[in-house]
């Protein structure tokens, strides 16, 4: 299927299916990219990054409970006749739909972008630019989501349904409480499943914690969310 280009446009834009679907890295790109690979839960594949600000941002979208979904390389299109462009992620939040390219100082080629964001635009998709230095900023909060993310993946078969309601009720009870009251420091493993449960409430945005300027610890102050 060819999906239709914009006639007004000087650079048309097509591809053969706007169904998301992240694209494997070919091996030149994985050697000439800082690329690394790492499994994420609202993309339940092993995702793909090409950069360290790609990867940063998959962590900020999993710490985002607007966002239900997102994808990584999610279409391949043609600009133009000859080139071929693989937009860096495919997001949904709160039902609007981002098609976003990360680039330092947000530098694209703007008759491109002006396609991109006109072609989006008939499929009810917004292409946005975002610069690398507004994600890097934003590093200890990325990297307090991929611990928490790393243990989440870890204990995924983890059954914390009972605590969970247990401790949001606690902490809803109380107005908040410190992680390192529910998780033992001399025995981590015995408090494992309340360890567990709070991230999820906190992944699944029912907690709140500040975790743009501090790193994630038994002393972090876990809040219920308004």
């Amino acid at each position: 299927m060819r999906l239709p280009e914009n006639p007004n446009q000087e650079v048309s834009v097509s591809t053969a299916s706007l169904t998301p679907c992240q694209h494997k890295t070919k091996l030149n790109l994985r050697v000439a990219t800082d690329f690394r690979v790492a499994q994420m839960l609202k993309h339940p594949h092993p995702c793909e990054f090409h950069s360290i600000a790609e990867y940063y941002h998959a962590a900020l979208l999993e710490g985002d409970p607007a966002v239900t979904q997102y994808v990584p390389q999610p279409f391949m299109l043609k600009i133009g006749k000859r080139r071929r462009y693989v937009p860096d992620c495919y997001v949904v939040r709160d039902g609007q739909v981002d098609v976003v390219e990360l680039k330092p100082r947000a530098e694209f080629d703007e008759d491109r972008r002006q396609a991109l964001e006109a072609f989006f635009r008939i499929h009810r998709m917004r292409f946005v630019v975002i610069p690398n230095e507004a994600i890097l900023t934003r590093r200890t909060e990325a990297c307090n989501w991929l611990m928490i993310l790393q243990m989440l993946v870890c204990h995924q078969d983890l059954d914390t349904t009972q605590w969970e309601q247990e401790l949001l009720e606690t902490v809803i009870r109380y107005g908040g409480i410190r992680f390192g009251d529910r998780v033992s420091r001399s025995d981590r493993d015995s408090s494992r499943p309340q360890e567990i449960a709070l991230l999820r409430l906190l992944h699944q945005g029912k907690l709140t914690a500040n975790l743009a300027n501090d790193r994630f610890g038994y002393d972090t102050e876990l809040e219920p969310c308004h």
